[in-house]
């Protein structure tokens, strides 16, 4: 097989660590006579797997930006496609490539399964959704380029089947889980004190993470005087809201309740669990996160929204909310820890699902093994 993997938009966050870990796998699959090639943004770490195993392609960085990318789609990319013959194209970064190579493309764009969700988009504002809009757009458009699509989760698949009607073939490529061993030690920046529970809301700032609902939390938890801290990991240059978020907090010195500690590398993640005893995420939208997983794996109670995307992942091992009330998310954080019963029974059933989820093994042979179906059935078309 003659094999092409697309992440050149893959440079950061989840989809970053998706492509890597596919790709650290399928370098143990491949026969002697496959050949892999590899298109992917340089300086994000793909420079790791360059050791000659891999064919890797770098694009150049004038092409990574949205403005460029019709040059990289028309020019850059059909050129390099007329060198490199392959059989079969696997996409890893949501839009499929306007070209004529039997396609796979990965979608773990949340935004194009929820076009619906008005509150999602009055929270991210104009600026995001002309950039959704436009990435629906062009995803509609180029679906006559796919011969399968691959989904992370169920709720994705029911949600693109409802939405998009001419949808191609349809699988899982469920997410992986990586079990957190770092033992590189977090410490916090600031002192725990005795009595106070400590919760955290470990995210990036996106405005999908609805994270300005948490100053109404604090508030409310600073006006009932109740035991809750939680700690926000988000930074200033992340976003422009996420300064004014920052500026907010200290304006209304929320900063003791609110606590804002910054980025944590993600060796010292590990660490940063076993020192807090909840997971609290508002979120409107994801795809998949293996924050909930690392939860559950830890033993950390975790009250997020009540979403199908959240209840997929979590089942009965959550504490549900209505992501648009601090009354209600302050109000399921305390019922959690006034019935301990109840809280230890979802930490159990957590520690469990965490432990039934795929690894990287086991979900990159399965995509390989499509991809090398796809791929015979191509070449069996051509030589019949």
């Amino acid at each position: 097989m003659n094999l092409l993997i697309n992440a050149f938009n893959l440079a950061s966050a989840g989809g970053l660590n998706v492509a890597l870990n596919f790709l650290k796998n399928i370098q143990h699959l491949k026969s002697e006579t496959d050949v892999i090639h590899i298109v992917a943004p340089i300086g994000c770490g793909y420079e790791a797997l360059d050791t000659g195993i891999l064919k890797m392609h770098y694009l150049p960085k004038s092409l990574n930006p949205w403005i460029t990318r019709p040059v990289m789609d028309h020019f850059w990319y059909p050129k390099l496609l007329k060198q490199v013959e392959p059989d079969i194209i696997f996409t890893m970064g949501n839009f499929p490539s306007p070209v004529a190579q039997k396609q796979v493309v990965l979608l773990h764009l949340p935004h194009l399964a929820y076009p619906e969700d008005r509150a999602l988009w009055k929270q991210v504002g104009l600026e995001i959704i002309f950039k959704i809009k436009l990435r629906n757009w062009v995803f509609k458009r180029r679906l006559v380029h796919v011969e399968t699509l691959l989904v992370q989760t169920n709720t994705m698949q029911e949600r693109l089947h409802r939405i998009y009607p001419q949808l191609p073939s349809i699988q899982l490529f469920p997410n992986a889980y990586t079990l957190l061993t770092s033992q590189t030690t977090y410490e916090l920046p600031v002192k725990k004190q005795a009595g106070l529970i400590y919760l955290m809301c470990l995210s990036r700032y996106y405005p999908h993470k609805n994270l300005e609902i948490l100053v109404a939390v604090a508030r409310l938890i600073k006006e009932q005087r109740l035991p809750y801290r939680i700690f926000l990991t988000i930074e200033a240059w992340q976003h422009r809201r996420a300064k004014q978020l920052l500026e907010q907090i200290a304006s209304e010195s929320l900063q003791n309740i609110l606590i804002p500690i910054g980025n944590v590398p993600a060796d010292c993640v590990a660490s940063l669990y076993q020192q807090v005893e909840g997971l609290l995420l508002p979120t409107l939208l994801e795809s998949f996160t293996a924050t909930y997983v690392d939860a559950m794996h830890f033993g950390v109670s975790i009250f997020t929204s009540q979403r199908d995307f959240a209840e997929e992942v979590c089942g009965e091992a959550a504490f549900y909310f209505d992501p648009l009330s601090a009354q209600r998310i302050v109000d399921t954080i305390h019922a959690g820890y006034t019935n301990e019963a109840l809280r230890q029974r979802k930490i159990t059933e957590g520690r469990l699902r965490s432990t039934t989820l795929p690894d990287w093994t086991e979900v990159s042979r399965t995509c390989w093994n499509l991809l090398l179906s796809l791929a015979e059935r191509t070449e069996n078309q051509v030589t019949s």
